[in-house]
């Protein structure tokens, strides 16, 4: 036998809740109104077996007692005026060790909010937080890291990846080629280079040849090789080259390794930050060359994402140089391990350790 009871604004809705519940046949026990509702209590007993549950005794003012210690005092009359005493030490000790548990619990939780980024990023999978930030699951697995890698190694494996560190062959370069896309700033950073290449004691001097005097004939670019001394080791000279197409490198390569083949020779690419990961793998070439380096200009007016390390890194780009402010004596840094680390963890928001 069940018995329910349904409450409603009005008794159609109450009669169809007890129908829903107890079907057709229901037998209706009472129905009162109650706070403003409609009551029913309805059974599925057969009307001759039904018999209404016994109400709760309910003690009238004769039965009332003083209090709980009047019936404490009839259960245990030997412990009076022991009894209360007794009773408040339990009661405080058990208050404080509630109370002490309830702080222990909250200066725990204080402490991992504090800490909730490194605690989220922590957790078995750190590739989330890269992911989102704009580094494809490919890339962090050809880079050799699983998803138990902290994500400060993961920093660091992805920047070994994009910088390019010392190199013998680029200190001892004496052309380079300077390229990029129009308005990447080549003029401004064949000047910065220069400045910062007569800075190093074994250079006497470091000479420009313009890209508007460069023609396809390579005549024009042997001559002034020869009239600057690029190619004599004995005068140190270095030069610079600006080349206004970048599909002309290969042509210019071929001709100097035929003519100077002793040459040390440097392509600098430069790619203004900024730019989106599709731009990126649509106008910017896979690096093809080990004498090949990158070079990321206007960090002045904009950060170097997440997304863009992740496409130079798919197009096998190594970053040589950082360049940003308009001034010609300053603003061309070497790119460095630590500093990109720094930055690619602060991008994705997490605190060095």
């Amino acid at each position: 036998m069940v018995e329910i009871t349904v409450k409603a604004l009005d008794s159609a809705s109450a009669m169809e809740e007890v129908e829903k519940r107890l079907g057709a046949d229901a037998l209706i026990v009472s129905t009162n109104k109650v706070d403003g509702q409609i009551q029913i209590v309805a059974t599925n007993d057969e009307p001759s077996k039904y018999t209404a549950k016994s109400k709760p005794l309910v003690l009238d003012a004769n039965y009332k007692v003083k209090g709980f210690q009047d019936i404490l005092a009839t259960k245990v009359p030997n412990n009076e005026g022991k009894l209360g005493e007794n009773a408040n030490k339990i009661i405080s000790k058990e208050i404080s060790e509630s109370a002490e548990k309830i702080k222990n619990e909250l200066d725990n939780l204080v402490a991992i909010s504090a800490d909730i980024p490194n605690f989220l990023l922590n957790r078995a999978n750190s590739f989330d937080a890269f992911k989102m930030a704009g580094f494809k699951t490919s890339i962090l697995n050809s880079l050799g890291l699983t998803s138990e890698t902290t994500p400060k190694l993961i920093a660091k494996a992805i920047s070994k990846n994009f910088i390019h560190g010392k190199c013998s062959h680029f200190e001892e370069t004496k052309l380079h080629l300077v390229t990029g896309p129009s308005l990447s700033g080549k003029t401004l950073f064949s000047q910065k280079l220069k400045a910062l290449l007569e800075k190093k004691n074994e250079i006497k001097g470091c000479k420009i040849f313009p890209g508007a005097n460069f023609d396809k004939s390579f005549s024009q670019l042997k001559k002034w090789i020869s009239s600057a001394r690029i190619d004599d080791d004995k005068h140190k000279q270095v030069g610079i080259v600006e080349i206004a197409n970048s599909d002309a490198i290969d042509g210019i390569m071929l001709e100097l390794r035929k003519h100077y083949p002793q040459m040390r020779v440097s392509v600098i690419n430069l790619m203004p930050v900024g730019k989106s990961y599709e731009f990126l793998k649509r106008n910017l070439l896979p690096r093809k060359l080990e004498n090949e380096y990158l070079a990321l200009t206007k960090l002045d007016n904009c950060d170097l994402s997440m997304q863009e390390i992740n496409a130079f890194i798919e197009l096998n780009h190594k970053c040589m140089f950082f360049s940003g402010t308009p001034s010609v004596k300053e603003g061309l840094f070497f790119s460095k391990m630590e500093e990109t680390i720094s930055h690619i963890l602060q991008s994705i928001d997490i605190r060095k350790e």
